[in-house]
Parts: structure tokens; C-alpha cells; sequence
């Protein structure tokens, strides 16, 4: 995974709890991405990135959905 970070057009805030946070960034080709934090004990996934918008053009036919799951 790259970092894209500079690419980031904006980036807003949804959730913020105790025990889970959500994000979405904005990238200036349209691309929505979903990044969701939650505390491990609660189970499954501690950090989860998902493409919620594909970027315009798509050369690369990305599809909606998880990027990546990362478990602590």
C-alpha cells in the first residue's frame, strides 16, 4: 500500500467514539475512501480502508468495497 496522503483533497470526520472512529478522504480524481478504526477488543478487523466512490477516469476498473483489513 502506498502512501497517498499528499493526494488527499479532503477529509472529514463521521464517527468519533471511545471505541471507533470513521473517516472519509476525498481525492481531487472524485475517489471516496472509507477508513474505519475500532478498538480490538471488540473483535474482527482494528483498521479497515474501503473505496466508497471510484475515481473518475477509472483506468484501473477499481470496484467498490474493502481495500484492506489489518487485525492487531
Amino acid at each position: 500500500m502506498r502512501d497517498e496522503r499528499e493526494k488527499i483533497a479532503s477529509e472529514r470526520p463521521t464517527v468519533f467514539e471511545n471505541d471507533r472512529l470513521e473517516r472519509l478522504y476525498e481525492f481531487p480524481d472524485g475517489a471516496i475512501v472509507r477508513y474505519e478504526w475500532r478498538d480490538a477488543s471488540v473483535g474482527g478487523f482494528n483498521h479497515r480502508f474501503s473505496l466508497v466512490t471510484p475515481p473518475e477516469p477509472n483506468p484501473n476498473d477499481l470496484t467498490i468495497g474493502v481495500i484492506t483489513e489489518v487485525f492487531y
